[in-house]
């Protein structure tokens, strides 16, 4: 009786076992979770200390709980490859929105400048109405397509082309300050212009999960391809610049967080930059 206990002790035993190799590779790859599994709410927010203060313009808009709904449009978001490469994809993720919406900038925060992400949803005072005279995405007179958002999307074409993927093209030109209504859908907005390429750009997400290897032209895959994608005709061929080690800072303080590797390539200061491209079904 002892001897079959012990082995139906030992049996059960190696059942877990197996079942937990099989949900966490024993090997040392991923758990293929969701980006949940990855951030939490507490993380999230002691990455972004000053998002719901008094300090930044859009105290209370960036939720967490708005991200991780977001992120669910986009399953490969932060599910695809090992956990290293998921958890790098984060902080790129973040670290590029949160220069985008940065309040630290201009001045000298006491706890630096690398904790004031997420701060603001649209531009601040825009030089131009972002519009691109286009049939397919016709600009709505008196409107400003200017950046909204953790991507701070702008232009037109890129509202046309967000909204049709979630049916919503027509309402978006009309009125694009949907985008800060609404803090889900700004997210995802910002989550598809970093999982969808744009010819000759690729997606944010191909670079960092490594689907992206370089174009022949210089541009090498890490997160300096991101800020090419992304900026690149401002920022990059330039030297070392301000605004590009921002957007380093930002993503080295999210990886030291999420305790991976920075990769390599992190700048795009020799990097040659994309020229304006608009897509010819954007005309």
């Amino acid at each position: 009786m002892r001897f079959w206990a012990l082995a139906v002790s030992s049996l059960f035993l190696s059942y877990v076992l197996l079942c937990s190799c099989l949900s966490n590779n024993c090997n040392g790859g991923t758990t293929n979770g969701g980006v949940g599994d990855i951030i939490t709410k507490a993380l999230f927010e002691k990455m972004l200390p000053h998002a719901n203060t008094d300090s930044c313009h859009a105290k209370g808009f960036y939720t967490y709980e708005a991200f991780i709904a977001a992120a669910k449009s986009y399953p490969a978001f932060a599910t695809t490859g090992s956990d290293e490469i998921r958890k790098r994809e984060v902080a790129a993720f973040l670290g590029q929105t949160s220069h985008e919406t940065t309040g630290g900038t201009g001045w000298k925060p006491s706890d630096g400048p690398y904790y004031w992400g997420y701060c603001y949803n649209k531009e601040q005072n825009p030089p131009k109405d972002y519009c691109q005279q286009s049939t397919r995405y016709p600009c709505a007179a008196g409107r400003n397509y200017c950046g909204r958002g953790p991507m701070q999307l702008s232009w037109n074409y890129n509202y046309g082309q967000y909204g049709e993927t979630i049916g919503r093209k027509n309402d978006l030109l009309q009125d694009p300050d949907q985008l800060i209504k609404n803090a889900t859908m700004a997210f995802e907005a910002a989550l598809w212009f970093w999982m969808t390429p744009q010819s000759p750009k690729p997606s944010c997400h191909d670079v960092m999960v490594g689907n992206w290897h370089g174009d022949g032209e210089g541009r090498l895959p890490g997160y300096g391809e991101i800020t090419n994608i992304i900026n690149g005709g401002i920022e990059c061929n330039k030297g070392q610049i301000p605004e590009g080690e921002d957007r380093i800072g930002y993503y080295k303080r999210y990886c030291e967080m999420l305790r991976v590797g920075y990769g390599e390539n992190l700048d795009c200061y020799h990097q040659k930059s994309y020229a304006i491209v608009l897509l010819v079904n954007s005309m």
